[in-house]
């Protein structure tokens, strides 16, 4: 089903957007070897796709051979790392969606899971874009240093196995520069970086690809697999930056690695440093 929607821009003008619905019918046709692999919902509206992965959802269901996707037109309580809001605007403005992946592994070891949800979005995003568009560690995707794209990552089970990743993904299509203004910090979307009307639903079974083929890897593996590929991909790689910390702390250096786990290395005046994911923020220094 097709939508016009009108979009209230900068200095009051109107972009007219069609827009291509959500529908779980046409996201298994763009992915028809894959087609019997997922249990894709899609809701009209709901407060965040997320915690009904975790809240809700009938978890007699969760052992059984599907991978359950949820998808929403809107979200109105969509959120990002440390319970940051994640703004959708209204209809059509972004694709939120989320997926729920069980691991014969514990929850211990699980680290870099985040960072490999990265390597999904750039390969995908690229694809349908250009190659200008890399990863921010831990987990922002950036086209031109602004934000195109996020991840949440909220683990539930063992410490020895099994566990459940609910992984939740956003990115911008066609944000109004009303929803821009709202978020403090520089922000992009697909329809401005490619000047196209992308459907969702072929960009969705994409990612529903990719996330299958990258997650079973990363089961076997772990993000050691990944770790060149994620470095390829860094746009603060090798830059000066700050890294800031709760309760006003925070640390300069220039980024040089990333280790197995998933921590980021960075050359400070104390040498050679390495730091967990947790609640840390990566700014380019003095910005």
């Amino acid at each position: 089903m097709l939508l016009y929607i009108s979009c209230l821009r900068k200095f009051d003008s109107f972009d007219v957007i069609k827009i291509n619905l959500l529908n779980r019918n046409k996201i298994l046709e763009f992915i028809p070897c894959y087609s019997k692999i997922f249990n894709i919902k899609i809701f009209n509206i709901i407060d965040s796709t997320n915690n009904y992965l975790l809240n809700k959802f009938d978890k007699s269901e969760y052992n059984n051979n599907l991978i359950v996707v949820a998808a929403s037109e809107i979200q109105f309580n969509g959120r990002g790392r440390e319970n940051r809001k994640w703004y959708g605007g209204t209809l059509g403005n972004t694709l939120t969606f989320s997926i729920l992946w069980r691991f014969e592994k514990g929850v211990s070891s699980l680290s870099g899971l985040s960072l490999v949800i990265g390597i999904v979005l750039v390969r995908v995003l690229r694809s349908f874009s250009d190659s200008n568009i890399y990863l921010k560690w831990p987990n922002d995707i950036l086209h031109d240093n602004s934000k195109l794209a996020g991840i949440l990552v909220e683990l539930r089970g063992k410490i020895h196995g099994p566990s459940f990743a609910v992984i939740g993904i956003g990115i911008n299509f066609h944000l109004p520069f009303s929803i821009k203004s709202h978020i403090q910090q520089k922000v992009t979307d697909l329809f401005q970086c490619t000047g196209k009307v992308h459907d969702r639903n072929e960009i969705l079974g994409a990612l529903l690809v990719q996330l299958y083929i990258v997650l079973s890897d990363f089961e076997k593996y772990g993000f050691s697999y990944f770790k060149n590929e994620w470095m390829s991909y860094h746009a603060y790689q090798g830059k000066n930056v700050t890294l800031l910390f709760p309760h006003n702390k925070s640390v300069v250096g220039v980024v040089d690695d990333v280790n197995d786990d998933g921590s980021i290395c960075l050359i400070t005046p104390n040498g050679k440093q390495s730091y967990n994911t947790g609640n840390i923020s990566m700014r380019l220094k003095n910005n």
